[in-house]
């Protein structure tokens, strides 16, 4: 009876199951369109601990973006999930009875990635320049007669990762690190078409005013529009059509410091404080904090860093854990120690892939992965995966598959760079881990690629053996 039921089993199998996982995987890496590329991959069951694929999982590859995840797990793990940062307002003492402040006010950051957040506003808290100037208000202070001063001096950085290029700050996803971080350091460039032939009207959202803008584009038939930095001026070129809706660049700010002075200096002057002089950015040392705001905690950081990918957010992180991207590396390889990752298995010149000289082996993943599911910091760290066909950068892949509202992964791009690496659930109910990464592979729909590997995980029909 025993052996009846065993060849009913084998008969009534879906097709999924007429092949073991490692077959089907390897035979989908080894597709004659990758013939030219690299495939690295390694898959571990959390449940038994035992590995359940490899494809070259002990070699180096470029990771991309999830490089996060290792910059992620450790702020975490090391900050603590709760940890939240503070921005202060500062002067050189108490304001006179007569409510004049001698001496600048100084706006001191230490590193929110998410002040005046651009991408991830928390709805229900108040601006926070409006909430400091309110605090300064309330502190008696009516006249300042000094500098509002933007002190970024908390991080001995550069305003970029080591490894970044030069042509990424003109972007969004390389906009400047700064301790004094401001809407992501980006502003949108509302552009409106002007009349006659004109020029167009531009709007930056937030900051109107607070940027040397160049204007040089022309209302009309003509070439896209750019913004592009040139020494301090941001020069702004190219056409749109008269009548046309209005456009919008999202610009990244150089000198982040400044900007924010100047944010806080006209958030001051809507609650009454009169300010003598203008609006600053130096090293400016000062005793007394007169306000401050507090970021999210850290685990709401980590969410937001994963789930969008912002590169920026990622470095802050980094620079959080040491100071500087030097000592926030040696706090990561220590971190890395403690998981049981061998030290020549991740390579990273900083927090968030963008270098395309970092170097990851997909079994550091794993590893990573599995050392984060057992800690107790490891349901924060899921839930800050994008979540396959829900939200993210998965937000739109993998619908309409057994991958849908399961994967959750971490991606990576870069040219002709790309990577998945998170947790599943099979059909079966088995937990995996899972690193797939791409490398050297031209094509105009990678994404596909990776996905079709995680929904072969996700449809595991049976426990893996």
């Amino acid at each position: 009876m025993p052996i009846l039921r065993l060849m009913l089993a084998l008969l009534l199998a879906p097709a999924a199951f007429a092949q073991p996982l490692a077959t089907r995987l390897q035979a989908h890496l080894q597709a004659p369109r990758f013939e030219a590329s690299r495939w690295g991959a390694s898959v571990v069951s959390l449940d038994t601990g035992r590995t359940v694929f490899e494809q070259d999982a002990g070699k180096y590859f470029v990771p991309a973006s999830n490089a996060k995840l290792f910059t992620c797990a450790m702020a975490l793990c090391r900050l603590g999930p709760e940890r939240r940062i503070r921005t202060s307002v500062l002067a050189g003492g108490r304001p006179g009875p007569d409510g004049v402040l001698q001496g600048d006010l100084v706006l001191f950051g230490r590193g929110d990635p998410m002040l005046l957040a651009r991408w991830h506003g928390y709805p229900g808290t108040p601006d926070p320049f409006e909430a400091l100037a309110a605090q300064v208000a309330a502190a008696g202070v009516r006249v300042v007669r000094g500098d509002v001063v933007g002190d970024d001096s908390f991080f001995r950085t550069r305003p970029f990762g080591s490894g970044w290029e030069s042509g990424d700050r003109d972007y969004a996803f390389g906009a400047d690190v700064s301790a004094l971080t401001v809407h992501d350091n980006m502003v949108d460039l509302r552009i409106y078409p002007g009349a006659g032939g004109g020029p167009c009207h531009l709007f930056p959202i937030p900051g109107l005013g607070l940027l040397p803008l160049r204007n040089l584009t022309s209302t009309g038939a003509g070439p896209g529009l750019r913004a592009l930095w040139e020494g301090e001026e941001l020069v702004v070129t190219g056409s749109l059509a008269a009548g046309a809706a209005p456009a919008s660049l999202a610009v990244p700010v150089r000198r982040p410091a400044l900007f924010a002075a100047g944010l806080l200096r006209r958030a001051l002057e809507r609650h009454g404080v009169r300010i003598t002089g203008g609006a600053a950015a130096r090293t400016a040392p000062a005793p007394v904090e007169l306000a401050f705001v507090e970021s999210p905690a850290v685990r709401d950081l980590v969410k937001a860093t994963l789930k969008d990918s912002i590169n920026l957010y990622a470095q802050l992180l980094l620079l959080q854990a040491g100071g500087s991207e030097e000592a926030g590396l040696a706090t990561l390889a220590d971190f890395l120690k403690e998981a049981g990752i061998p030290a020549g298995d991740v390579l990273l010149e900083e927090g968030a892939g963008l270098s395309r000289k970092d170097l990851v082996k997909p079994r550091a993943l794993t590893a990573l992965l599995k050392f984060m599911a057992a800690r107790p910091e490891g349901p924060a760290f899921a839930d800050a995966l994008p979540l396959a066909a829900v939200d993210g950068t998965l937000r739109s892949r993998m619908g309409d598959s057994p991958a849908a509202a399961n994967v959750r992964a971490k991606t990576g791009t870069l040219r002709n760079t790309h990577s998945l690496a998170g947790y599943v659930t099979t059909a079966a109910g088995e937990r995996l881990a899972f690193s797939i990464i791409l490398n050297n592979h031209v094509s105009p729909a990678p994404a596909a690629d990776l996905d079709a590997a995680a929904v072969l995980l996700a449809e595991q029909a049976a426990r893996v053996q």
